[in-house]
């Protein structure tokens, strides 16, 4: 997948497109892409154990890789070769700034 920067979206007023990704994501995408903002670059295997400890359970592996593909496919997530065994993976400018737009909500919402 190219950058977001060549990544075909829909401007809306007040970078509103960065709200209306994420409202079409599920929790666990989300959770995915957390976990990416944190730690990253991270190859899938990593990003799996990092999302199993959070959960305190494990996750089939497979559903990883798959959500992994979507964001991939949505210009969430930039994926590269990585050591020649696994991909790397890190998020795309545009997944930071939905991210951050989405923790000044959250943010906004805790402190009333």
């Amino acid at each position: 997948m190219a950058p977001d920067d060549t990544t075909q979206r829909r401007s809306l007023p007040g970078g509103r497109e960065h709200d209306a990704a994420m409202a079409d994501l599920s929790g666990f995408q989300r959770d995915l892409l957390w976990r990416l903002y944190e730690h990253q670059p991270c190859n899938g295997l990593d990003v799996e154990t990092h999302i199993e400890e959070y959960y305190g359970e494990t996750v089939n592996h497979s559903h990883v890789y798959a959500n992994l593909d979507r964001l991939v496919e949505a210009g969430f997530i930039d994926k590269r070769d990585g050591d020649g065994r696994a991909n790397e993976y890190r998020l795309t400018a545009f997944a930071r700034t939905t991210l951050d737009r989405r923790r000044a909500w959250l943010n906004d919402r805790s402190t009333t």
